[in-house]
């Protein structure tokens, strides 16, 4: 459930006031006594039944609340340790000054060999020319069907 119970007590009491205020001229003070008493009670349960709502179907009750409290370890979740990367400008000025020396490409092209894949071959023979036909035949079997 969302909020506390003063929100009911503060509507209803609003309610209360307003409903006494404007049936006060027009009706005996103990008619709008319990009319006003009515509206108080009437938006108290509504106020009650939406806070009740919200907080069970929406998950709005569980807002406040982080799920270390929920699974009983009080201090997961509650710190952020981030853990930068050690200083590797040393790295990197090396990296461009061998990126910039003409020697150093020609030493990563001499490292650098392109996959040469064997080519597939099938053999030709005669049967080929058969399997193919049956294929074909099979393919107009599922086509009509």
């Amino acid at each position: 459930m969302i909020g506390s119970i003063k929100w009911n007590f503060i509507v209803g009491g609003l309610a209360f006031v307003i409903t006494f205020a404007l049936s006060a001229g027009n009706n005996i003070w103990l008619t709008t006594l319990l009319r006003s008493c009515y509206s108080f009670a009437i938006l108290f349960v509504v106020i009650f039944a939406c806070r009740w709502l919200l907080g069970t179907f929406a998950g709005l009750g569980h807002a406040g609340q982080s799920e270390s409290e929920e699974e009983g370890d009080p201090g997961k979740g509650t710190t952020f340790d981030a853990v930068t990367p050690p200083d590797q400008d040393a790295e990197l000025h090396q990296m461009l000054k061998n990126r910039i020396d003409e020697a150093a490409p020609a030493a990563q092209d001499a490292l650098f060999a392109p996959l040469n894949p064997p080519k597939l071959s099938t053999k030709v023979d005669e049967s080929s020319e058969e399997t193919s036909k049956e294929l074909s035949e099979a393919l107009r079997r599922m086509i009509e069907k």
